[in-house]
């Protein structure tokens, strides 16, 4: 119980704040709202270039210190290093090959933060046969010091 739990509880706090992000996005400037999707679709590229390249460090680099990736069967990785091993881990598994996409659907705005809602897909071979790994994210990233966006958190939409 605990195990769909989790998620479930994770998904309803995540829709309240998006349901909020929506509401205070009307305070954002088309102008602020513009930039931040500027960063977010270069960040989103880095993720593909890293997948494809199989470099787990460009894709950890993403992540601010202390980010953190909700996978869909409710397991929490935290942390920029526990996030390069678990993309390593991932990336030692589908081999050299992967083709990503990464398609933003929605982006909010409210202040240094953005959340952000897309869909996902993943195409590789195993066993000679071909593997399709599609779904839906939402993520949240964090304005940082220097201007640069990082992401805070990044969760598969079951």
């Amino acid at each position: 119980m605990k195990r769909v739990l989790v998620p479930v509880v994770i998904c309803i706090l995540l829709s309240a704040s998006v349901g909020y992000a929506q509401t205070a996005a009307s305070n954002a400037s088309p102008e602020m709202l513009a930039e931040a999707r500027r960063a977010i679709d270069k960040g989103n590229a880095q993720w593909i270039e890293g997948w494809e390249k199989g470099d787990p460090a460009l894709v950890a680099a993403l992540f601010t210190e202390d980010g953190s990736i909700l996978s869909a069967n409710g397991k929490v990785t935290k942390g920029r290093q526990q996030i390069l091993e678990r993309q390593r881990a991932g990336m030692q598994y589908v081999g050299r090959g992967v083709k990503v996409s990464v398609t933003t659907l929605d982006l909010w705005l409210d202040g240094e933060t953005a959340y952000e809602t897309g869909k996902y897909s993943y195409k590789y071979q195993q066993k000679g046969q071909p593997v399709v790994d599609e779904g839906r994210y939402v993520t949240i990233w964090k304005r940082q010091r220097d201007g640069s966006w990082k992401l805070f958190m990044d969760m598969l939409v079951p």
